[in-house]
């Protein structure tokens, strides 16, 4: 079992994940009991974890210590600024993430992330096992942790991507369909997304072990199909945000609307270029007229 040099990364973070990593030592996590002892000198490590984003400042300084641990160099980074730069990313001294300057083995999520997960992902890379059999490693009631999408309840309407306030959903439309994509390089677990979701599609659940050993795995996604536009063909609108809207619209909010169903959904099913077509635009007024005459 390897030693840890716990270091503070400090070029560009605000110091929770420095927090979090300190709260590690407390008795009841047992590092001890894992063969693990933290040390003051790099130079008597051969673990090393950081924390922050990287900047210029601080390149030279983290170089030399990944230089003075001992082989193998196992380093652990920790948080979302050492997995993206997170908010720091544009900052005109940043070079990191710190991947970018030395190798890293392992990524640990959050913002900050838990000290469960700091040590199980300690645990994980060293081969030793965790009997997680105490309360506190379990998440409390209403924790904000790991991303779940309801798939037959998605509709693919990138709500959660636009209440976002972290940048961390991304909405990436391909040949036939979209992917909504969470990036826990970014996230916050502010759960907005969770609360703006129309169809009650998204939660977050009390999974906080995050941790990987490829950043880019660091996300969860879901994906949903793209229908084609009735005239061009071209893809367009997630087909299952038509049949939401068409249910909200002659079910819920308007039910006078019920009969002309069947001539909204062919509306629907255009394209915003096809849309501007004149002869296009000339339906689309006599169906607005029709509806206006219903509900007069």
């Amino acid at each position: 079992m390897g030693k840890i040099s716990v270091y503070r990364f400090l070029s560009a973070g605000c110091n929770g994940c420095d927090v979090e990593v300190l709260e590690c030592l407390a008795p009841r996590y047992k590092l001890a009991d894992l063969g693990v002892e933290v040390v003051e000198k790099p130079e008597e490590a051969n673990v090393l974890i950081v924390t922050g984003g990287g900047n210029i400042k601080g390149k030279e300084h983290l170089l030399k210590i990944y230089e003075a641990i001992n082989p193998p160099k196992i380093v652990i980074a920790i948080g979302n600024c050492a997995l993206t730069k997170e908010i720091f990313d544009k900052g005109y001294p940043m070079i990191g993430p710190p991947d970018q300057i030395i190798p890293v083995n392992y990524y640990v999520p959050g913002c900050p992330p838990r000290p469960q997960a700091i040590v199980k992902a300690v645990a994980d890379i060293l081969g030793a096992g965790i009997k997680e059999a105490e309360d506190y490693w379990q998440a409390p009631e209403g924790y904000r942790g790991k991303h779940e999408f309801d798939s037959e309840k998605c509709i693919g309407c990138g709500a959660c991507a636009q209440i976002c306030t972290a940048d961390a959903i991304d909405i990436i439309d391909g040949p036939d369909r979209r992917i909504v994509r969470v990036n826990y390089g970014h996230c916050s677990f502010c759960a907005f997304c969770q609360d703006e979701c129309p169809t009650q599609a998204l939660r977050l659940t009390r999974e906080y072990h995050l941790a990987t050993r490829d950043r880019q795995t660091a996300r969860v996604i879901n994906e949903v199909n793209l229908l084609n536009c009735a005239l061009c063909g071209g893809v367009f609108f997630p087909e299952r945000q038509i049949d939401w809207a068409l249910k909200r619209i002659t079910m819920e909010k308007v039910p006078a609307y019920g009969e002309f169903s069947g001539e909204i959904l062919n509306a629907m099913k255009i394209c915003a270029k096809c849309r501007r077509n004149i002869g296009n635009i000339r339906e689309a007024k006599r169906l607005l007229s029709k509806l206006s005459e219903k509900v007069r």
